[in-house]
Order: C-alpha cells, then sequence, then structure tokens
C-alpha cells in the first residue's frame, strides 16, 4: 500500500456482486464523478476490468482506493477478492498508485460521527457532500437487498478515508 500524497483526483471503487460503484473525488468534499457500473453474465470480472480502464482511461486518476479484501475480518468473496486483485494490477499498468484500507478503518472513521451501520455511514456522506443527497436509497428493511447505489456511498467512504490518511 502507498501512501504517496497526490495532487490530481482520486477514484475510490467498491465492488458488489452486481459490478461496483466509485467515486472520482478531488477532494473530500468535491465529488467530479459518481455512479455504479453493473456486469452481468460469466465472467462478472472481466467485464468489470474492461469498466474500470475505461474510467481510468477517461479520467487519469492519481490514485485508486479499493477495500482491502485480504485484512482480518473480512467476508468478501473469493470473487471479490480477485477483482479486487486485478483492479490493482491495472492500476499498477497504468502507473496509478493503489491504496487499499480495511472496512474496519471506515468503520472506525464513521463512528467518530456516530455513524455505525453501512446506512449511517451513507447518511453522513450525503449530509456534507449535498451532491449526493438526492442519491440515498431508502433505509433498507431485513428482508431487503442492499440497494446497488450504496456501493456510491461505500466508495465515497473509502475515499474519505484515503484523504483523512493524506491529512494525519
Amino acid at each position: 500500500m502507498n501512501h504517496a500524497s497526490t495532487g490530481g483526483p482520486v477514484l475510490a471503487i467498491h465492488p458488489t456482486t452486481q459490478g461496483f460503484g466509485y467515486v472520482l473525488m478531488a477532494s473530500p468534499l468535491s465529488p467530479i464523478d459518481w455512479g455504479t457500473r453493473e456486469a452481468r453474465g460469466r465472467n462478472k470480472n472481466a467485464a468489470c476490468i474492461k469498466k474500470v480502464a475505461h474510467l481510468i482511461d477517461a479520467h487519469q486518476p492519481d490514485a485508486i482506493i479499493l477495500e482491502d479484501p485480504t485484512a482480518q475480518g473480512s467476508r468478501r468473496s473469493a470473487r471479490i477478492r480477485r477483482l479486487s486483485w486485478a483492479i490493482a494490477t491495472l492500476a499498477g499498468d497504468h502507473a496509478v498508485d493503489v491504496h487499499a484500507y480495511p472496512r474496519r478503518m471506515v468503520h472506525e472513521r464513521f463512528a467518530r460521527v456516530g455513524a455505525r451501520t453501512g446506512y449511517e455511514i451513507a447518511t453522513a456522506i450525503a449530509m456534507s457532500v449535498p451532491a449526493f443527497e438526492r442519491f440515498l436509497p431508502p433505509p433498507r428493511k431485513i428482508w431487503m437487498s442492499e440497494h446497488p447505489r450504496m456501493s456510491i456511498f461505500m466508495a465515497a467512504a473509502l475515499a474519505a478515508v484515503f484523504f483523512e490518511a493524506q491529512d494525519g
């Protein structure tokens, strides 16, 4: 994990079972681009890598921020772990720094503002970044799957951890 300071935008990516969410940010409160990308079919990882490569080519980020799927306590699937590794490799091929943070760091960072659940973290992000307010999905009921837009907020949470690490 490289912690060199960046001057340009950073691209935070949060892989999901359906694809990934991403946020391109110039600073903790300045998003440039965000969204979700869906991947279907037999080889979701190849489809995701192609879409991430397009984002890298289009935006030329200084760093890519990921969740560390190998951290102690991580429950990410083997496919998501392989996808994260492939994204890191792709970033290296494009000479883009990669920073990976365990989910624990995200939760510790947002626990300081009283956000403990994924939805509370997303709400805290929406409150501090007005551009994200209208993308906040409704609270999830226990029988519901996670809304695809939650991956945007999880990517933004990873970016927040990155910017905090750069300042500290």
